[in-house]
């Protein structure tokens, strides 16, 4: 048995410690805010709830699916995506259009136009990248998939994903998955067949793939997680001091000092610098304060079902950067959860900011009501003032995996290398989605 410290209370640090208590280890996790959670936040109002983070977990591994189970009380607080909400739209010339679903509505979509649909076909053809080069994500899309396809799906979609500038972000590291399609199979649509083939001849357990959240939101998994911990876990807390002695880290908190054998700081990278380690670890962990991490502000309203024109039956429209309006995008929770507002009432969750435009994310939540409304009355028909309205400004929202990406990485290894049981963890480092952020703590080095 280890002891552990994981500094943070966010998804990958609860998960951590879930994963490594439930292997024999014992954790200590420590938070110096008055709730856990870290960005998975839930904001309940009577009938109204609203998140201020992540929307949703995509189950889409055998991995998360396990590890969701094991957590007592998770399994019956768990509320899936209506079928209603299986179309996603993207704004072009200011309406909102259904991303193609199956090959027909592929062939009839107004979202592209026939050069358009028509240069996808060469996609095939298109020779690799060079393995050794590192190439943005936009310059990917445009090279396999042209230039209309890039505006009116990858922009957007990257958009809504990171917040981020697809002109700087690093296929390699920001879409992993997308560059192993590419280097593995030749391309976007043979490395699809080949994987439907795979998928096809495994013989292991298919997993049930879905969108989910819970019944009184995604907040709920942290504060089950606490739960399952007991008195693991511990809020408020000053640190004091942390020092590496003779084969252990010693921390010391609200007056107590305890050592570990192992010391996991899951803060992003940009609040490195604030923990109370000796120069020399301050100093080897300054590189990671260049890390960029663009403003967001999110902004739910309500409204009358009656004042919306648009019928909401889908998941959100994600707008393209070339459409210069003022949000990245909006979701409609309640269309895709049960229990979000009243029932003669729809909820809407808005994204501002973030590379594209971070002088628009404020903390002033009238501004960012008045530059919501504006766009949803162009866009959806709201016809009204909202009757709820909820907003949380992320100064520092997602970490972006830019152009060159790779020597962080690096640097990240050797700084676990030069002090041997520190470990970074966190989206800054295996992903930003939240699925990752489990995958990453269940399959983690012990």
């Amino acid at each position: 048995m280890k002891r552990i410290c994981i500094i943070g209370s966010g998804i990958t640090a609860l998960a951590t410690a879930w994963q490594r208590t439930r292997d024999g280890d014992a954790c200590t996790v420590l938070e110096s805010s008055p709730q856990i959670g870290g960005a998975i936040q839930s904001h309940r109002q009577g009938d109204y709830l609203a998140e201020e983070g992540p929307n949703s977990i995509q189950i889409n591994s055998r991995e998360v699916d396990d590890f969701l189970a094991s957590i007592p009380g998770l399994e019956e607080r768990i509320t899936e995506a209506n079928p209603a909400a299986q179309k996603r739209y993207i704004v072009r010339r200011g309406k909102l259009h259904a991303v193609p679903m199956n090959p027909w509505q592929a062939i009839t979509t107004r979202l592209w136009s026939l050069g358009g649909r028509m240069r996808v076909l060469k996609e095939p053809f298109i020779r690799s990248a060079d393995p050794d080069s590192e190439q943005s994500a936009a310059d990917f899309v445009r090279r396999r998939l042209g230039e209309e396809l890039y505006q009116y799906a990858i922009n957007p979609l990257i958009g809504g994903i990171y917040a981020g500038d697809p002109e700087q972000l690093s296929l390699r590291y920001a879409f992993p998955k997308l560059h192993a399609l590419e280097q593995n199979h030749g391309g976007l649509i043979r490395g699809s067949i080949a994987k439907m083939r795979e998928a096809k001849r495994s013989t292991a357990p298919k997993v049930n793939k879905r969108i989910i959240s819970f019944k009184d939101g995604l907040g709920e998994l942290p504060q089950l997680l606490a739960s399952a911990l007991k008195d693991a876990c511990h809020i408020n807390v000053s640190i004091e001091s942390i020092q590496r002695g003779d084969q252990k880290w010693s921390v010391e908190w609200n007056g107590e000092s305890q050592s570990f054998d192992e010391l996991i700081v899951t803060l992003p990278a940009h609040a490195l610098h604030k923990l109370p380690f000796p120069k020399n670890v301050r100093e080897a962990f300054e590189p990671l304060a260049t890390i960029d991490y663009p403003p967001v502000s999110v902004l739910s309203l309500a409204f009358k079902r009656s004042d919306v024109s648009h019928p909401l039956d889908g998941f959100g429209a994600l707008v393209p950067e070339c459409e210069n309006r003022n949000i990245l995008g909006v979701l409609f929770p309640s269309t895709l959860f049960d229990g979000r507002a009243p029932e003669d009432e729809v909820l809407l969750t808005a994204f501002v900011g973030g590379e594209r435009q971070p002088e628009l994310a404020t903390n002033d939540t009238e501004q960012v009501k008045g530059i919501v409304l504006d766009e949803l009355r162009e866009l959806l028909g709201v016809r009204s003032e909202p009757t709820f309205v909820h907003h949380r400004h992320w100064p520092k929202a997602i970490p972006q995996y830019k152009i060159g990406y790779g020597s962080t990485l690096d640097h990240i290894e050797k700084v676990e290398k030069d002090y041997p049981g520190l470990k970074l963890a966190g989206n800054y480092r295996t992903g930003i989605s939240l699925s990752y952020c489990i995958e990453s703590s269940v399959q983690a080095d012990r």
